[in-house]
This record gives C-alpha cells, sequence and structure tokens, in this order.
C-alpha cells in the first residue's frame, strides 16, 4: 500500500486492512471496521468492498469524514448510480494523485467504468498505470479502440501491431483496423482488411476501383436520398463510392453501420 499523509494516524492497522482488502478478504475488512467503528479509512474501505462484491447495502454506510479514498468511495457510489460519466472523472482523479493506493480489483473497475463512461482519454490513463503495474496485456482491445476513437489512427494501428496475436481474430477490431488504414491513406491495406465484411467479395481489384466506382460517385446523391432502404451490397458500395471520393468521415460512417449489422 502507498502511504500518504491523508491516511490517519493508524497506519500499520490500515496498511493491514489494506492488505485483506487486496487479497478479496472483503468479510475481513467489513469485521475490521465493526472492530474500528472511528476509523474513516477503514469504514470507507469497507464500503469499497462491498461495492466490489455488488452488495446493494454499500449505499447505507456511514460515509462522513475525508481520507484518501474519498474520490474513489464518490466513484463507486456514482457507478451504483447509474453515473459512470461523474464516476469516471473521480476514477482518474483517484488513480492519477501519486498518494493513492491502488490494488488490481480498482484499477479494473476504473477502467471499465471510462469505457462504459466513453471517456476513452482516461480510459488510456488508466490503462497506462495499469500495464505498468501489472504488465499483461488484459485491456489490448480497450487500448486500441480508446485510439481509435480519438482518431490516433497512427498509434492505434502500432497497438494493434504489439496485440495482433490477440485480436486479429476480433472481427469489430478488424473492421476499426481498416478505417484507421483508410485515414492513415494506406487504402490497398485496408482493402484487404475491409473485404472482410457482409458482401465483400463482390468488391473489384484495387487497381480496377476508381473506374469501377465512378458512376456510383456520381450519383451518391440519389443513393443518399434511399439510404434506410439500401441493401447491404449497395450500403459497401456506397461506402467505397464514399472513399474514392475521398469522403473519409461518411465512408467511415457507412463501414461502421455495417460492422453494427452483424454484432
Amino acid at each position: 500500500m502507498a502511504k500518504s499523509s491523508a491516511i490517519s494516524h493508524s497506519v500499520s492497522l490500515e496498511e493491514s486492512v489494506w492488505e485483506l482488502f487486496e487479497t478479496g478478504a472483503y468479510e475481513e475488512v467489513s469485521l475490521a471496521a465493526e472492530r474500528h467503528p472511528s476509523n474513516v479509512f477503514i469504514h470507507h474501505l469497507s464500503a469499497i468492498s462491498q461495492f466490489e462484491t455488488g452488495a446493494d447495502t454499500a449505499n447505507n454506510f456511514p460515509l462522513e469524514g475525508k481520507t484518501v479514498l474519498t474520490p474513489l468511495l464518490g466513484a463507486y457510489l456514482h457507478r451504483s448510480n447509474g453515473r459512470p460519466r461523474e464516476a469516471a472523472i473521480l476514477f482518474h482523479e483517484y488513480f492519477k494523485a501519486s498518494s493513492s493506493p491502488i490494488s488490481y480489483s480498482i484499477l479494473k473497475t476504473g477502467i471499465k467504468t471510462c469505457e462504459e463512461a466513453g471517456n476513452y482519454k482516461f480510459a488510456l490513463d488508466l490503462i497506462q498505470i495499469y500495464k505498468t503495474l501489472f504488465q499483461d496485456d488484459f485491456f489490448a482491445g480497450l487500448e486500441f479502440f480508446s485510439l481509435y476513437h480519438m482518431r490516433r489512427f497512427g498509434e492505434a494501428l502500432e497497438s494493434f501491431k504489439r496485440n495482433s496475436h490477440l485480436l486479429r481474430e476480433d472481427r469489430d477490431v478488424l473492421a476499426a483496423l481498416g478505417l484507421c488504414l483508410v485515414h492513415l491513406g494506406k487504402f490497398e491495406e485496408a482493402k484487404e482488411i475491409l473485404e472482410k465484411l457482409p458482401g465483400a467479395g463482390e468488391i473489384p481489384s484495387y487497381e480496377d476501383k476508381v473506374a469501377e466506382y465512378e458512376p456510383m460517385i456520381r450519383n451518391i446523391s440519389e443513393y443518399e436520398k434511399r439510404k434506410k432502404q439500401l441493401s447491404e451490397k449497395e450500403l459497401l458500395d456506397l461506402g467505397y463510392a464514399y472513399l474514392f471520393s475521398q469522403s473519409y468521415k461518411k465512408a467511415e460512417e457507412v463501414f461502421t453501420s455495417l460492422v453494427s449489422q452483424v454484432k
């Protein structure tokens, strides 16, 4: 446990209870809180233990007082009450403070909360902390998608390369990877990836694409008028028409919608 001046004077006691928490001995943490009713830190940790077990009683703890765990406790309370955005902010605040004690379970919860909130910057920050402390690739997929959603396409591509042994069979990852390659101007590589989408078997060779899609490009406005009625093949053609008319954002939207149809 990282020592902090924000922790009360009973450091050895609190360290021993924190070790119980780290090992998942949540019932022991609750018993410690009962034995030390005036120790705010242990009571906060006991409430967090309840949240980690999914107990409905966590919201009923007397949570007055302030400790190093206060932002973390607030994060759990927001998450429990269906406010992931607010929870993500507090998780991020907690883990970015150098004095905060960190455990495997709460860091994983923090990262998952940032994902639920769609806060990919915070997710990346916490994933970097996770990788430094635990040195595994548990969040490889989320790291890739976070970089993709932040439009850091070059870094997303590098992230995929580092973890391709884990991600190469994931259809959603491959679709996002294809779009990364489109944004990076790597159209031939993007073609190879995006051909994995439904209906892609009828796509002509790369050399013929510009000429092949010229009629579609000229009639994009007509296809847009009946976009909701387009078949899967027509949507795929429209995506490539956007791509080869350099309407990359619209191409991305079409390809992404095709991916969502097969989830």
